[in-house]
């Protein structure tokens, strides 16, 4: 009974001092953390911006930076490597390097492997029923869908997917169906496709910078506005180092291989962005709330209404356009799910261009993700992942 106590004591010793290193390791800074806020503050901001910011993100700082939750990852990816056992990852690598992301089903989306009929038909409908009452207002919608990474850069991808034949996608069948109900769209896959590499990042789901310029012409083009066009030989620069990108981020792990990005020297015609009252709705998410970008006195109001791939970019193009300003409102409610923002919003801003840009992977309706303000079409929501 007494060697069973003492090897209780032990436990108790070790299983207090495992506790006691947890608790301790939320006030030692990460060893591969990278100390950085994921939110960025501007140089120019006042102290009091600055320090509103970073307390309401506090505790994303913590659980990026502390707790060792940069380190046991790597830790346990070099275990399972040097165990030479299988690991799961939510990103795999093609022929050359390139990095594509494997959640959400994207890569059977873009294979064509996966179509969500109900879901697309859903999406398609959304659109109609926008133009439908927006039409009638002189307000003009062209939708042209950001591309999987898996959709464009298709030399890159591994062998594996040689093998998958499919006779269409959910790409085709959104576009298909637009185009039926006489909503204008741009497929930009060949767009990117035809376009030298690298079209999109090396460790990041997002297209480069000269991808998103050779996006906003298509767009511009199908809009009917092809002189509002911006010359990539001025736009676009030279490579340069960029940060790493969201497939890194993903697993916390440290950069293993350079990232990339054409510099771009976009002209300031436009000014700050700004909050317009009348976009009330905003994203879950901190960095995507509505803004306006005011260019003259008078002309064109535009609104864009997409995601990360367009958010820092797009609104910015319109140097060579007779507008008066460009608003841009992400597309959903949260920054994974779609198809639930506030088309009252759209009805007030009242713009007389709306650019419709989710991306690929994101812009099937689910469940009963439906818009706010826009009359519905159903009396039963469609089923998420509902398969065709």
């Amino acid at each position: 009974m007494t060697l069973l106590s003492r090897h209780r004591r032990y436990i108790g010793a070790m299983v207090a001092g495992l506790f006691g290193f947890l608790l301790l390791s939320n006030l030692i800074p990460d060893p591969l953390a990278s100390m950085q806020w994921r939110v960025k503050v501007a140089p120019e901001w006042e102290f009091s911006r600055k320090l509103d910011l970073w307390f309401r993100n506090i505790g994303i700082f913590i659980q990026d930076n502390f707790g060792f939750r940069a380190t046991l990852p790597v830790l346990r990816r070099e275990l399972r490597a040097e165990l030479n056992s299988p690991d799961s990852k939510p990103f795999y690598a093609g022929r050359d390097g390139q990095l594509f992301w494997g959640r959400e089903q994207t890569p059977a989306q873009s294979a064509g492997a996966l179509v969500r009929t109900a879901n697309v038909e859903r999406f398609v409908d959304m659109l109609g029923e926008m133009q439908r009452i927006l039409a009638p207002r002189g307000t003009k919608i062209v939708v042209a869908l950001p591309p999987n990474a898996q959709s464009v850069e298709v030399e890159a991808l591994p062998l594996w997917n040689d093998a998958l034949t499919y006779p269409t996608t959910e790409y085709d069948l959104a576009l298909a169906g637009l185009k039926a109900r006489g909503v204008t769209t741009v497929d930009l896959r060949p767009v990117l496709k035809a376009s030298p590499a690298p079209r999109y990042l090396l460790t990041d789901t997002h297209w480069n910078a000269r991808s998103s310029i050779l996006a906003f012409n298509a767009v511009m083009v199908a809009a009917g506005h092809p002189d509002w066009q911006v010359d990539p030989a001025q736009v676009v620069g030279q490579l340069e180092p960029a940060p790493r990108g969201d497939l890194l981020r993903a697993m916390r792990m440290p950069p293993e291989v350079k990232e990339e990005d054409f510099r771009l020297n976009l002209p300031a015609k436009a000014s700050k962005p700004r909050v317009d009252p009348v976009l009330r709705s905003l994203n879950e998410h901190i960095a995507f709330r509505s803004v306006v970008r005011d260019y003259a006195p008078e002309g064109l109001k535009v609104l864009i209404m997409g995601d990360s791939f367009t958010a820092m970019s797009w609104p910015r193009l319109f140097a060579n356009a007779p507008v008066k300003e460009v608003a841009w409102m992400h597309a959903s409610a949260r920054v994974t799910g779609n198809c639930d923002f506030s088309f009252d919003d759209v009805k007030r801003y009242a713009p007389d261009l709306i650019i419709y840009a989710r991306t690929e992977r994101f812009f099937p309706c689910y469940g009963d993700d439906w818009p706010k303000g826009l009359p519905r079409l159903w009396r039963s929501a469609v089923p998420r992942n509902v398969a065709p």
